[in-house]
Parts: C-alpha cells; sequence; structure tokens
C-alpha cells in the first residue's frame, strides 16, 4: 500500500495519541495541556554526471506535550509514541514546570478563537512514489542540464553542477484540553538544476529550481532548466561599480528576502520584547501611499495556507498594510495578552502574503528598468546584515549594471546599504512578476538612491 494511502489512518492515529496524551498530562496535574505531533515521509534524489549520487528515504515522527500548571509552562519532546514514553514526557514537562518563573500571561489560547470548521484548502496531492520513477527523474533533469551546458558552451557555460527532485508527504496534529483536535495533511515537491560557468577564469555557479504542492502545476523541467542557464551566464564576467548612490532594482527573488525583516520585524513578540524598528508603527505610514500588502491564509493550494495556527487559533485573510499604512501586527495568544491586543492567529510566521502596487506604480521588470534609466538589479543577497532592532541594513549583493534600461555587465563583490524604514518608505515601484513559488510574494522592487560599496 502507498504511503499516501495510508494517510487518512496515520492522521486518525494522531489524533487519537494526542488527545491520549492531553489526558495523560491532566491526570498529572496540567492545569492546562498542548499537543503537537508531526510525522512524514518522504524521498531525496540528487544525481551528477548523470548518474545516482544519493538517494535518501525520510521519516520522520515527533510529539511535544507543552503543559501549564498554576501559571507555570513546562515542555518536553519525545519521538516514542508508546503510552509509557508519552507517559515519561508529560510528566518531565510537569516537573519542569517547578523551575519556570509563573508568567500571568501563559496559558491556552481562549476557546472561542479556536478553528471549528472542516473546510479543505486542498493541501494534499498524490506523489510520485516509486524510487525507480524518482530516480529517473533525477537523472534526467542532469541530462537535460548536460545538454543545456553543450548548447551554451560558447557562452559561457561549463559543466552541471547536478540536480535533485524530491518529495515529502506530512501530517501535524494539534490538540489541547479545550477539547480541539485537528490535524494538517500536505503534499510537497521539489526540483532543482545547478549548473557551472566560467569566463577569464573566474567560476560562478547558480541554479534553477521549482518546489510546490499540485503536480499539476509543475514547471517543465525545460522551464526549470532555463532559468538555471540564465542564472548561470547573468552572473560571468562581473565587476564592481563605484562607490555611491545608485536605483536599486531588487528582482522578484531578492525583493521577497527584502521584504522578510518587514514581516519579522511586525511580530507581535518582537513588539512587546521592544526589538523590532517598527514597534511604534501601527497606523503609521511604512510603504508609500500605492502600496498595500495583504495576507490570506485560505487560498486553496496556496504554499503557504492553513486553517488554524500552532496553537489551534483561526486564520483569517488580514489586510496588514492599507495604502503604505501599517494596520496589523502578527499577533499570537501570548503577545496579544501582553500587548493587550486581539490574536489574529499568528504563533507561526505568516502565510500567503501579496505586496500589491496600484496600477500606476506597477508594471513589468522591463518597464521599471526604462523609468530607472540606470542602476543595478539586484539577483541575490549575501550575508546577515539585517538589524531588526534600528532597521540599519547592509548585506553583499550580485546582479547587473544597467544604462538606458540595458543591461551593461554584471556585478558582484558590492554591497547595498541603508536602513529598512527608510529603504521601505522609498519604494517607487514594484513590478508584476510576482513568484508564485515564494510565501512572500512580490515583484521586482525599485528604491532610488540607495548606497553601495564598491570600488
Amino acid at each position: 500500500m502507498s504511503y499516501f494511502a495510508q494517510l487518512p489512518e496515520l492522521k486518525k492515529q494522531f489524533e487519537d495519541l494526542a488527545m491520549k496524551a492531553v489526558e495523560i498530562a491532566k491526570s498529572k496535574g496540567a492545569d492546562e495541556v498542548r499537543v503537537r505531533i508531526s510525522g512524514g515521509k518522504g524521498l531525496d534524489v540528487s544525481s551528477r554526471h548523470c548518474e545516482v549520487e544519493n538517494l535518501e528515504f525520510n521519516q520522520m515522527q515527533g510529539m511535544s506535550i507543552t503543559v501549564y500548571k498554576d501559571k507555570h509552562c513546562g515542555h518536553a519532546n519525545t519521538s516514542d509514541f508508546s503510552i509509557a514514553s508519552i507517559t515519561d514526557t508529560a510528566e518531565s514537562a510537569l516537573n519542569l514546570c517547578k523551575y519556570t518563573s509563573r508568567d500571568e500571561f501563559a496559558g491556552l489560547c481562549d476557546a472561542n478563537e479556536l478553528y471549528q470548521g472542516d473546510e479543505d484548502l486542498e493541501l494534499l496531492y498524490e506523489l510520485e512514489e516509486d524510487p525507480d520513477t524518482l530516480v529517473k527523474r533525477a537523472v534526467d533533469l542532469d541530462k537535460l542540464a548536460v545538454a543545456m551546458v553543450d548548447k551554451n558552451k560558447d557562452k559561457g557555460l561549463k559543466e552541471s553542477d547536478g540536480a535533485s527532485y524530491s518529495t515529502m508527504y506530512s501530517v501535524r496534529t494539534l490538540a489541547t484540553s479545550h477539547g480541539f483536535c485537528k490535524s494538517s495533511v500536505e503534499s510537497e515537491y521539489s526540483k532543482y538544476i545547478s549548473l557551472v560557468g566560467e569566463q577569464n577564469g573566474v567560476m560562478q555557479r547558480s541554479g534553477g529550481s521549482y518546489i510546490g504542492i499540485n503536480p499539476a502545476l509543475e514547471w517543465a523541467d525545460e522551464r526549470v532548466a532555463d532559468e538555471a542557464v540564465q542564472r548561470t551566464l547573468g552572473k560571468l564576467g562581473a565587476s564592481k561599480v563605484k562607490t555611491g548612490k545608485y536605483n536599486i532594482i531588487f528582482s522578484r527573488g531578492a525583493a521577497s528576502e527584502l521584504m522578510l525583516p518587514f514581516i519579522n520585524a511586525i511580530s507581535g513578540m518582537l513588539i512587546y520584547q521592544n526589538s523590532s524598528f517598527l514597534k511604534d508603527s501601527l497606523n503609521s505610514q511604512v510603504f508609500p501611499e500605492f502600496l498595500s500588502v495583504k495576507e490570506d491564509p485560505l487560498i486553496k493550494g496556496g504554499i503557504a495556507s492553513a486553517l488554524f495556527d500552532a496553537e489551534g487559533v483561526a486564520t483569517r485573510p488580514l489586510d496588514v498594510v492599507s495604502n503604505g499604512i501599517l494596520k496589523e501586527f502578527f499577533i499570537d495568544t501570548y503577545s496579544g495578552r501582553k500587548l493587550k491586543m486581539k490574536c489574529n492567529g499568528h504563533n507561526d510566521p505568516c502565510y500567503n502574503i501579496f505586496f500589491n502596487p496600484d496600477d500606476e506604480h506597477g508594471g513589468s521588470l522591463e518597464d521599471i528598468l526604462k523609468k530607472a534609466g540606470s542602476g543595478i538589479v539586484v539577483h541575490q543577497l549575501m550575508g546577515q546584515g539585517v538589524n531588526i532592532v534600528n532597521g540599519n541594513y547592509s548585506r553583499g549583493v550580485s546582479g547587473y549594471y544597467f544604462e538606458n534600461g540595458e543591461r551593461v555587465h554584471a556585478v558582484d563583490e558590492i554591497t547595498v546599504a541603508g536602513n529598512l524604514k527608510e529603504m521601505y518608505a522609498s519604494i517607487a515601484m514594484i513590478g508584476n512578476d510576482r513568484d508564485e513559488r515564494r510565501r512572500i510574494q512580490t515583484g521586482s522592487v525599485w528604491i532610488p538612491e540607495l548606497t553601495v560599496s564598491g570600488s
């Protein structure tokens, strides 16, 4: 029997175990209990030189038990699902309560906030499980990569650096002493091609990839290979630019990374810890008026969709930013109590996020290049130079320099720096080239007059 066919029974087993664990922890003296169980199975295949390099079966399972007693919290984990082990884990969690501080804000979410429905977000699809077939897919990807190298050798492609194909089913179950018990069952697969190029003795490496849920929407291998070719060739012949201020256009992948600190900065935990550069920005202008940000966890088949968060709180669409004004922090139960704000289902970081410009300030990457005239397009960000407390930003980047809206040459070994609060407020345009493979979906972002450290 395929693992896919076993998933309904596995889901039932997890739910029965989770409720049993809640019962055991309550019987040992816990006031409130939350149990999370996760499990899954998948296969990773990598190919190099058109032969299998690695074949790895992945199977995982784990249980976490969180207990609250007299406003003290204890937490323990186990991968052994026997009743004896679950009992030991519950007792360990309760014992840890003796060593944690009493916290008036600790505890489960309010029962009326729990998700009560039974919708299907269409996150589970049958994936290929036959090892021979998956091996063939990985090797075929590698063969295609080799063919693309042969076709583009005169442009600087040197060799395939391998390819991979992977699949994973996952089951996540949550049960609480409020009587809540629900599961999320999902599928996920991915494929990747890596290429190496060379020009003037300088080697560059890049790749193309796809990650998804529904195989019917899968990118063709040729599309992944073409992305790998374009990214690799685009890095050849790179040089520095002079230090100065430039129009910087973050291409869609880099733009998603650029917006990640914004998502982190509106986390309730950082807000109550006074550790966010946006801590005082609720109901204030943080982006230009033409930009709105919407979060929708309820998109069917969405890469980051969910009916409830890790506490069981029902999720809902949020207008995070409206006409540039920040309208929502991401609040879980604990941060909501600390801040005296309503929880909005964000014990998980974020769901499907969309950065939406108005018609006047949107367009294609080509449109943005023409309006900007000259500057640097950033394809890749490097380093960890983000200070979430004050918003200071400094990242190594690579991409290309452009003039008159046209690419001139690749650039690397340069640094882009600024302050995120100022950078976000200065956005001039956002492209319509959003990447459906990412939970943070934004097109290319143009920020004028950013400082670049080069030669």
